[in-house]
């Protein structure tokens, strides 16, 4: 009797034994596991070319808009046609000879003659002339296109040829070569005293006759 006793408490004694070991083993791994840290995944390795760290990617390139259909096209401009060179006409030449008969320049005076202007040869000839004798007579050549009765040209655009040489007959002047006859139109007969024309005339182009043709008659 007493020998199974000893026998089931010696039993008993070592089942607490190793009940109490596994406890203790079975803790001591919860505790661990709560404490330790968890495992590093290791990452794939990822095929390719690879680049450093903090490098970034290219940008992707821009893509340029569609074009607006709803706005026309530019119109095609037609080529500018060449420009041809103008030619400047050359200057006419003044007439050879200008001419004009002499009138009265104010009531009560007397004018005959004609007055004769050669610009290509620098002349001016009084043919026939005969006006009223008077003291500071002078020739004229006035830029006016009409003679008025008793005119004062005083103020007019005027060049003075000299002395009227005398009031009766033929006689010329020098004309110089830079006085434009299509300006100075008149001839003027200038009294200085009297401020007055004692005679005028309006130069214009010489009418140049053509020579006229005879009719000849053969005998038979």
């Amino acid at each position: 009797m007493r020998i199974t006793t000893l026998l089931a408490t010696a039993a008993l004694a070592i089942a607490v034994v190793v009940l109490g070991d596994l406890v203790l083993r079975q803790g001591v791994e919860i505790a661990l596991g709560e404490s330790a840290p968890a495992a590093v995944t290791a990452v794939p390795a990822v095929p390719g070319p690879q680049r450093p760290v903090g490098e970034l990617p290219p940008a992707p390139p821009e893509v340029a808009p569609p074009p607006d259909r709803k706005r026309p096209p530019p119109a095609a401009t037609a080529p500018e046609p060449p420009r041809t060179a103008t030619v400047a006409a050359p200057p006419t030449a003044p007439p050879a000879v200008l001419e004009g008969a002499f009138r009265p320049g104010a009531t009560g005076e007397k004018a005959a003659g004609r007055a004769l202007a050669r610009p290509l040869a620098g002349e001016l000839k009084l043919e026939k002339l005969a006006v009223t004798a008077g003291r500071d007579l002078e020739v004229w050549l006035v830029a006016v296109d009409r003679l008025g009765d008793g005119a004062d040209f005083t103020d007019t655009k005027h060049v003075s040829l000299g002395k009227l040489k005398k009031n009766e007959g033929d006689q010329s002047y020098r004309l110089p070569l830079e006085i434009d006859l299509s300006v100075y139109r008149a001839v003027v007969v200038w009294s200085r005293h009297e401020r007055s024309a004692r005679a005028g005339a309006i130069l214009v182009p010489q009418v140049q006759q053509k020579p006229t043709r005879t009719k000849t008659t053969r005998n038979r």
